[in-house]
């Protein structure tokens, strides 16, 4: 064989491994592109599903919200006043508004108490106008539980009698 032939030789050689590994390349590339999209699909259905999953309870505690608000306006009215107060007293006073709020500020507490009384002794006189005292609950409330022992009781003797049949 001739140097010429030999060299020949050695250059498809030389071809045939670059081919085969231009292949190879070609072959990884295609299998990290479609890793890489079946990733990004993944990720991408994983992201709505959250998104919704968050819209959704959103929504539920909107809705929540709006009903407790709707049942116990009183309640809802009482914990943002207690919130506004909570905040209020966190926040650190100037001395400017101490001057301006000193004479505020009492009277304030003293029409804050007499509200705060009138709407106690409203609250009460209505509920003992409808019967709803505080012997009364307890009455229904001790009505309730012996009502659910005896239920509990019954059940047990129930339970009882048919595993011994």
């Amino acid at each position: 064989m001739s140097v010429k032939d030999k060299a020949k030789q050695a250059q498809e050689k030389m071809s045939e491994t670059a081919r085969a590994a231009r292949e190879k390349m070609g072959d990884a590339y295609d299998g990290a592109r479609d890793k890489t999209a079946a990733a990004y699909g993944t990720a991408r259905e994983k992201a709505i599903a959250a998104y919704d999953s968050s819209r959704s309870s959103a929504r539920n505690a909107k809705a929540k919200t709006g009903e407790g608000i709707q049942e116990s306006p009183l309640l809802a009215l009482g914990g943002g006043l207690a919130l506004g107060m909570i905040l209020g007293a966190l926040l650190p006073r100037s001395e400017r508004e101490k001057k301006a709020l000193s004479d505020v500020g009492t009277k304030l507490n003293q029409r804050a108490h007499s509200a705060y009384d009138a709407a106690r002794d409203a609250g009460k006189s209505t509920l003992e106008e409808k019967g709803i005292t505080t012997s009364a609950a307890e009455n229904v409330v001790r009505d309730v539980v012996k009502g659910l022992g005896s239920a509990a009781r019954r059940s047990a003797d129930a339970a009882t009698q048919a595993v011994k049949k």
